[in-house]
């Protein structure tokens, strides 16, 4: 018998009841002298041992820490917005709050905050290319300061320079071309507002992509 289940209240109720009315509960090692008072106070007893574990239940969805199930799902709609970070398939309970508190405390809007988001959804790590990054694509400068502000240059890549900041692209090697909905949504989390993501999303062995921004949250 524990707090709160069927066989407490059982005894809850009983000792509610006017002495001298019904046989005293039974001790150790003795027979039930009231057996059908028993079974009347056990369909009572069902009633409030369901409220009660709806009640410790409810409890625990009012935290993140010990949400499950659909109610940790709700969690994350308040706190990224309904879709901002979906549940991945067949992920449990545990891995998802895992990523969850995870993306509370993420850095926003680097470079590395960025490759650390797709990382997280989905295990793999992005190249970035920013134009303007003169490691990225190299440039011209001067003697005593070379390559310095980037644009008119390319790196081994092809990828060129621009002297027009306020946009990235990033390549990801992903298991198969939905994945791409997951990195999609890792950048929107950790983008600034107003920067560009050019996004490729490729296979082990074939393009799933061209760089593509499908839609304004990309922009």
């Amino acid at each position: 018998m524990a707090t709160g289940d069927q066989a407490d209240f059982v005894r809850r109720l009983r000792q509610l009841l006017p002495d001298g009315w019904f046989p005293d509960a039974p001790g150790v090692d003795e027979d039930e002298q009231a057996p059908v008072l028993v079974g009347v106070l056990t369909g009572f007893a069902s009633v409030f041992a369901w409220i009660w574990s709806l009640f410790d239940y409810v409890n625990d969805q009012t935290r993140l820490q010990t949400s499950t199930g659909a109610s940790l799902d709700m969690h994350a709609a308040d706190l990224f917005g309904e879709d901002g970070f979906p549940r991945n398939t067949d992920e449990t309970d545990a891995s998802y709050l895992a990523r969850i508190q995870a993306a509370l405390v993420a850095g926003k809007n680097t470079r590395a905050a960025i490759i650390a988001a797709v990382n997280a959804s989905l295990g793999v790590t992005p190249t970035i290319i920013e134009p303007t990054n003169a490691d990225d694509c190299k440039g011209y400068g001067s003697a005593a300061s070379p390559a310095i502000g980037g644009g008119y240059g390319y790196n081994n890549g092809l990828h060129y320079g621009h002297l027009s900041g306020g946009q990235f692209f990033l390549t990801a090697v992903v298991p198969s071309s939905s994945d791409k909905t997951a990195v999609y949504a890792a950048i929107n989390r950790t983008k600034a507002e107003g920067v560009v993501a050019w996004v490729q999303c490729t296979g082990s062995s074939a393009l799933l992509g061209e760089f593509e921004t499908g839609f304004n949250s990309l922009g």
